[in-house]
Protein backbone atom coordinates (compact mmCIF):
# COMPACT_ATOMS: atom_id res chain seq x y z
CA UNK A 1 0.00 0.00 0.00
CA UNK A 2 1.03 3.27 -0.30
CA UNK A 3 0.00 7.23 -0.50
CA UNK A 4 -1.00 8.99 -4.06
CA UNK A 5 -2.27 12.85 -3.63
CA UNK A 6 -4.74 14.16 -5.90
CA UNK A 7 -6.47 17.41 -5.61
CA UNK A 8 -5.18 18.08 -1.93
CA UNK A 9 -6.81 14.29 -1.01
CA UNK A 10 -4.34 11.38 0.24
CA UNK A 11 -5.41 8.44 -1.49
CA UNK A 12 -4.41 4.87 -0.27
CA UNK A 13 -3.59 2.73 -3.57
CA UNK A 14 -4.01 -0.78 -2.35
CA UNK A 15 -1.79 -3.26 -3.75
CA UNK A 16 -1.28 -7.24 -3.65
CA UNK A 17 2.74 -6.81 -4.14
CA UNK A 18 5.31 -4.15 -3.66
CA UNK A 19 6.72 -4.30 -7.19
CA UNK A 20 2.77 -3.19 -8.82
CA UNK A 21 2.66 0.07 -7.58
CA UNK A 22 3.45 1.30 -10.73
CA UNK A 23 1.09 -0.65 -12.33
CA UNK A 24 -2.30 0.54 -9.93
CA UNK A 25 -3.30 2.68 -12.59
CA UNK A 26 -4.27 -0.03 -14.57
CA UNK A 27 -5.37 -2.63 -11.74
CA UNK A 28 -8.07 0.20 -10.46
CA UNK A 29 -7.82 2.48 -12.81
CA UNK A 30 -6.88 6.76 -13.24
CA UNK A 31 -7.91 8.30 -9.86
CA UNK A 32 -10.75 10.48 -10.82
CA UNK A 33 -9.54 13.99 -10.54
CA UNK A 34 -12.81 15.38 -10.09
CA UNK A 35 -12.67 14.96 -6.00
CA UNK A 36 -10.66 17.97 -4.59
CA UNK A 37 -10.53 18.67 -0.75
CA UNK A 38 -11.11 22.68 -1.65
CA UNK A 39 -14.86 22.04 -2.86
CA UNK A 40 -18.01 22.92 -0.76
CA UNK A 41 -19.29 19.76 -2.12
CA UNK A 42 -19.34 16.31 -0.66
CA UNK A 43 -17.86 13.88 -2.41
CA UNK A 44 -20.84 12.52 -3.83
CA UNK A 45 -21.93 15.85 -5.50
CA UNK A 46 -18.46 15.99 -7.08
CA UNK A 47 -18.89 12.88 -8.74
CA UNK A 48 -22.50 13.95 -10.02
CA UNK A 49 -21.22 17.03 -11.17
CA UNK A 50 -18.94 15.88 -12.94
CA UNK A 51 -20.36 12.48 -14.31
CA UNK A 52 -23.91 13.78 -14.51
CA UNK A 53 -26.14 10.92 -13.78
CA UNK A 54 -24.63 8.07 -11.65
CA UNK A 55 -26.20 4.77 -11.84
CA UNK A 56 -27.20 3.01 -8.28
CA UNK A 57 -26.18 -0.24 -7.63
CA UNK A 58 -27.14 -2.58 -4.48
CA UNK A 59 -24.59 -3.99 -2.27
CA UNK A 60 -23.35 -3.79 1.13
CA UNK A 61 -20.09 -2.12 1.88
CA UNK A 62 -17.93 -3.64 5.25
CA UNK A 63 -16.05 -1.56 7.43
CA UNK A 64 -12.78 -2.40 5.47
CA UNK A 65 -14.46 -1.57 2.26
CA UNK A 66 -15.21 -4.72 0.31
CA UNK A 67 -18.00 -4.68 -1.81
CA UNK A 68 -20.63 -7.27 -1.34
CA UNK A 69 -23.12 -8.09 -3.81
CA UNK A 70 -25.79 -10.52 -4.76
CA UNK A 71 -25.32 -9.52 -8.49
CA UNK A 72 -21.45 -10.15 -8.20
CA UNK A 73 -19.95 -13.63 -8.37
CA UNK A 74 -17.61 -12.44 -5.31
CA UNK A 75 -16.98 -10.06 -3.44
CA UNK A 76 -14.65 -7.06 -4.75
CA UNK A 77 -12.16 -6.07 -2.58
CA UNK A 78 -11.04 -2.02 -2.97
CA UNK A 79 -7.99 -0.89 -5.38
CA UNK A 80 -8.37 2.72 -4.29
CA UNK A 81 -9.68 4.29 -0.95
CA UNK A 82 -9.54 7.99 0.28
CA UNK A 83 -11.06 9.18 3.88
CA UNK A 84 -11.90 12.92 3.84
CA UNK A 85 -12.81 14.56 6.34
CA UNK A 86 -15.87 15.68 7.44
CA UNK A 87 -16.91 14.08 3.70
CA UNK A 88 -17.07 10.61 3.68
CA UNK A 89 -15.00 8.06 2.49
CA UNK A 90 -14.65 6.88 -1.18
CA UNK A 91 -13.54 3.06 -2.60
CA UNK A 92 -12.76 2.79 -6.09
CA UNK A 93 -13.07 -1.17 -7.23
CA UNK A 94 -11.73 -2.87 -10.41
CA UNK A 95 -13.99 -2.59 -13.06
CA UNK A 96 -15.14 1.10 -12.11
CA UNK A 97 -17.70 0.04 -9.33
CA UNK A 98 -17.22 3.02 -6.80
CA UNK A 99 -18.44 3.44 -2.86
CA UNK A 100 -19.38 6.46 -1.13
CA UNK A 101 -19.62 6.52 2.17
CA UNK A 102 -20.92 8.80 5.17
CA UNK A 103 -22.80 9.06 8.17
CA UNK A 104 -26.04 9.12 6.14
CA UNK A 105 -25.98 6.78 3.29
CA UNK A 106 -23.92 4.54 1.38
CA UNK A 107 -24.00 5.10 -2.50
CA UNK A 108 -22.52 2.33 -4.75
CA UNK A 109 -22.26 3.16 -8.30
CA UNK A 110 -19.95 3.04 -11.12
CA UNK A 111 -17.56 4.95 -13.60
CA UNK A 112 -17.01 4.32 -17.28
Amino acid sequence: MFIHQVNGIDWLVITAFEELKTLFIEDAGAIPSCFSATSELNLIDQAKRTYGYLPTYSGVITDTGTFKSKDNEEDLNPQLACLVEGRGRVFIYHGGFVAFVNDEQTFITRID
